[in-house]
């Protein structure tokens, strides 16, 4: 397997490409080169760049989004909102409707973007040259995840799981127009922005797109963490606020 991330050494989307390509199978009795170039996707944990794989979700559209198969099973995985609470096997991600966009712009982030600026609609693989460009110029979701299993703390370490339960933030029209709907990196300073600037960020219901209370989604994602590209995440950039959804509760 071969991998290119497409982030700079300062954490950055970078000149790097993503691609997809299969080598062709051997001749029968002949051993070939065999590799496989696979679509890694670019995201943040506690401030530090991180990629990630998408194979499954339990949602049609974010099946599309994510370019994973659909997997209605995964829907019913316990549980919509129970993070690494007992019982529970997934964790947080933290997506965003409509952050900045544009290309090599440093606060692009979320759906609108990867749409507008990532190729969303076209195939993945390695001669869609178009495609390849937009992921060096950083075209990705850039969700931040939650827990992962460098942190330095045992409890968040250990609760790392490949299931996400996504956590959408609708940036509002205030925010938009004051271009305060910036790149975020880092799960506790979304929760505070979330709990403390409700004229700022909010959540949304996937099945209207309106503004709903910022939490579980009803969105899961199968995604393994692969690694981190510049440092190890150890520590979230903030404390968690008095009525933050950050856990412990």
């Amino acid at each position: 397997m071969r991998l290119a991330t497409g982030w700079s050494s300062e954490g950055r989307p970078g000149p790097c490409g993503l691609a997809v390509h299969i080598a062709p199978s051997s001749p029968q009795g002949q051993y070939l080169e065999s590799y496989a170039d696979l679509l890694f996707i670019k995201g943040f944990d506690a401030g530090e760049p991180i990629i990630y794989m998408s194979t499954d979700a339990g949602q049609p559209l974010t099946a599309v989004l994510e370019r994973a198969t659909y997997v209605p099973a995964l829907n019913d995985a316990p549980y919509n909102g129970g993070d690494d609470f007992l019982g529970s096997a997934r964790e947080r991600l933290f997506g965003f409707v409509n952050g900045q966009t544009g290309e090599n712009n440093k606060e692009a982030q979320g759906f609108a973007h990867l749409v507008l600026d990532g190729h969303a609609s076209v195939d993945a693989n390695a001669g869609n040259t178009e495609l390849i460009a937009a992921l060096r110029n950083g075209g990705d979701l850039l969700n931040t995840f939650g827990d992962f299993p460098t942190l330095k703390d045992p409890r968040h370490a250990q609760a790392y799981s490949p299931m996400w339960d996504a956590q959408l933030g609708l940036w509002t029209d205030k925010a938009v127009r004051a271009k305060l709907n910036t790149r975020q990196i880092d799960e506790v300073q979304i929760f505070n922005l979330a709990a403390s600037r409700p004229d700022l960020l909010t959540g949304v219901d996937p099945a209207t797109g309106q503004p709903a209370p910022y939490g579980a989604s009803g969105v899961s994602i199968n995604c393994a963490v692969i690694g981190f590209t510049r440092k190890a995440p150890t520590k979230n950039l903030a404390e968690p606020l008095p009525n933050s959804q950050f856990p412990p509760r």
